[in-house]
């Protein structure tokens, strides 16, 4: 895990509060009249980027990535932990608590974790690095919990802020989860949308809360890219709308009202998480801790948001899903100041550390574990291109990935096989102590999914373009050749600046404007972030862990 470091001869070293929300769209067109305080003022007193990028857009992995430095297939949290075959984040990876600890901080966390199973108490996130977790236990994104928790949550930040803090004779690190603007995952504008009897959240869909607060209507628009056919787009983009349509319920084609509404009550969501951002921003300036204290302002995951004519997130590599906020306030730092590098979640860990006071030679040296790179530099000086290249300097780029194998066959799904595999209710003892029978079990009555769907993917994006390589778990690997690529994988390539939509797939041999030597170029930047990210790139579970490879539903009347 390194050794601790030496604190002499540098400069005093800052605090840092993590604001952290999940599934905001962050690039959506905001109408006249809505106003987020919070997120305004901290973006005149900081830095914002453009192009900050999650690694994988869902809950689990996402903070997996944020709180360790690592890629979710090397912590056991590749997928959310809702599912049978998911343990949760070991407990051998150190977390960004364990490393600033090493650095001389005290290091607390507050609100949603979703990365194990956790029992109630103060003191049950000390295996993980971090003390002061909420005494009631764990908030992971149930329905309506947002708008029932996060409150709660900035209560205890606030107390924390003006109580603990002052009595610490060491730099201090708080990471403070809210749920919203996560209700918009269950949310039902209408009983047109509710989600056939076997869909996975048709008992947990919720109709607007009757509040003024929902009632706000807003001036909001419809995406641009929302009659999207997906010409030209391979099988992965096609199974994720499917799947989402059926597990969430799908808009019909003449009810662009209903996408009107969801959008609406999005940014109401998304208010609620301001007003309580805003309680908190208001304790820093009656404790005076501005000029002592790092503020960083950041989400798990995107939201498709009509996108696509798609909603949620998971096995998607738009822009929606996977572009999150990022914002950071720097005592004596820019403001008010934007920048088009290209960030990653990957890199939170090495620049925390960084600001803590390290070198990034020291970084790597101590910590050879991490693979991300230091965004310290161009948060200082947000005229440069950063270490991934920016839109206007294309570079090495960001990793995308996804992993997920709930959403890997929808026709095994449909037949009742995840129904004994996942579980929304976290509460302590209720882990899948079980889980290997069930899975085995499964196996028996339902077979295996189809190993060969190619809804998995590894995607790089350098600022203007994004490739994505679509490959089933049978195709684990890092190929190397346009030739290995398409032999593979099937394949998407979009152009970030011309088609800021992402409408049209360029990495298909039929599209007009279809270039090998393109191509090419940007397999050649995601092969070599394999490498240097992840290594070998293999699947992060057996796939006998059904006890057989057989797809038998088939072979059944439906």
């Amino acid at each position: 895990m390194g050794t601790p470091s030496l604190t002499s001869n540098r400069s005093p070293q800052p605090n840092i509060l993590i604001l952290c929300m999940d599934q905001w769209q962050t690039h959506m067109a905001i109408p006249e009249g809505v106003t987020f305080p919070a997120m305004q003022r901290l973006e005149a007193r900081g830095v914002s980027f453009e192009r900050h990028y999650c690694t994988v857009p869902l809950c689990t992995p996402s903070r997996a990535t944020m709180w360790t430095g690592l890629h979710a297939v090397h912590t056991g949290a590749y997928e959310n932990t809702n599912y049978a075959w998911i343990e949760g984040l070991s407990r051998e990876i150190p977390t960004i608590g364990h490393l600033l600890r090493e650095q001389g901080y005290y290091t607390a966390f507050k609100g949603k974790w979703h990365l194990s199973w956790l029992d109630y108490g103060e003191d049950t996130l000390e295996p993980y690095g971090f003390s002061d977790y909420q005494q009631w236990g764990e908030m992971y994104g149930r329905p309506l919990e947002g708008h029932m928790l996060d409150g709660t949550v900035a209560f205890e930040t606030v107390d924390w802020l003006e109580t603990k803090a002052p009595t610490l004779n060491q730099p201090w690190l708080m990471v403070c989860n809210l749920v919203n603007p996560h209700d918009i995952m269950y949310y039902l504008p209408d009983p047109v949308e509710m989600p056939p009897p076997g869909g996975a959240t048709r008992a947990l869909k919720t109709p607007q809360q009757r509040l003024g607060w929902f009632d706000q209507t807003w001036n909001v628009c419809l995406p641009p890219n929302l009659n999207d056919d997906l010409a030209l787009q391979p099988y992965g983009v096609h199974a994720y709308r499917d799947s989402t349509d059926y597990h969430y319920g799908r808009v019909p084609d003449d009810r662009p009202d209903l996408w009107l509404r969801r959008r609406n009550y999005l940014i109401n969501c998304m208010r609620l998480v301001d007003a309580q951002f805003t309680t908190i921003l208001e304790a820093l300036d009656r404790q005076s801790l501005w000029d002592n204290t790092v503020v960083i302002f950041t989400s798990d995951h995107g939201e498709m948001n009509g996108a696509h004519r798609m909603q949620q997130k998971g096995a998607i590599h738009y822009d929606e899903a996977t572009i999150v906020n990022l914002t950071v306030c720097v005592p004596g730092g820019p403001r008010g100041q934007r920048t088009a590098a290209v960030g990653s979640h990957l890199d939170l860990a090495p620049t925390l550390l960084a600001f803590a006071g390290l070198e990034e030679e020291h970084i790597h040296q101590r910590y050879p574990h991490l693979k991300g790179r230091s965004l310290k530099e161009v948060i200082l000086h947000t005229a440069g291109a950063g270490p991934r290249g920016s839109v206007h300097a294309p570079g090495d780029g960001a990793l995308l990935c996804w992993d997920g194998l709930a959403s890997l066959d929808l026709e095994w799904a449909q037949t009742g096989a995840l129904s004994g595999l996942s579980a929304m209710d976290l509460a302590p003892g209720n882990a899948f102590v079980d889980a290997e029978q069930r899975l085995k079990a499964v196996g028996a009555r339902y077979g295996a999914p189809d190993w060969g769907k190619r809804t998995f993917y590894r995607a790089v994006v350098d600022g203007q373009y994004k490739l994505v390589r679509w490959f089933s778990p049978t195709a684990y690997g890092n190929p190397a050749t346009l030739d290995a690529l398409y032999a593979t994988s099937d394949v998407t390539l979009h152009d970030l600046v011309h088609d800021p939509g992402e409408l049209e797939n360029l990495g298909h041999p039929a599209h007009p404007r279809y270039d090998p030597a393109l191509v090419e170029r940007m397999l050649a930047k995601l092969h070599a972030l394999v490498e240097h990210e992840i290594g070998e790139d293999k699947a992060p579970f057996d796939l006998d862990l059904f006890g057989t490879r057989a797809v038998t539903y088939r072979r059944r009347p439906r």
